[in-house]
C-alpha cells in the first residue's frame, strides 16, 4: 500500500530507523543507494535503485543528483531525495512504458 511504502521511504530517510526502532543499518542504506553499475553513457544504478538511467526521466526536475528511485511495470514509482528529506510515491495501474489512456 502507499502507507507501507511511505514507512519504507521514511525509514530510508531516517538512516534505517522507524519509530525509534533500527530496521536497517546506515552502512546498508549507503550500499543500497550509491552507484554500483555505471555505464559509459553515465547511467547509474544502485542495489535495486535507479539513480540516473533512461528510466529515471519520470522523476522530473525536482529530484536532483543524489536522489534515487524505482519504477514498476504497472505505473508505480518511488523517488526519494535525502538532501531535502522528501519522497514521492505514485501508484497506478498503467503498463509502463506504453500504457494507453490517462491515469488522472
Amino acid at each position: 500500500t502507499a502507507g507501507d511504502l511511505a514507512i519504507f521511504c521514511q525509514t530510508l530517510l531516517n538512516g534505517g530507523v522507524f519509530n525509534g526502532v533500527r530496521i536497517l543499518g546506515p552502512i546498508t542504506i549507503a550500499m543500497m543507494t550509491r552507484p554500483h553499475v555505471v555505464a559509459e553513457n553515465g547511467s547509474a544504478r544502485g542495489l535495486g535503485w535507479d539513480i540516473a538511467t533512461s528510466f529515471s526521466a519520470n522523476k522530473g526536475d525536482l529530484f536532483p543528483l543524489g536522489s534515487f528511485g524505482h519504477t514498476g511495470f504497472t505505473g508505480t514509482s518511488i523517488w526519494i531525495d535525502p538532501a531535502s528529506d522528501t519522497f514521492v510515491i505514485f501508484l497506478s495501474n498503467r503498463v509502463h512504458p506504453d500504457g494507453k489512456g490517462d491515469v488522472g
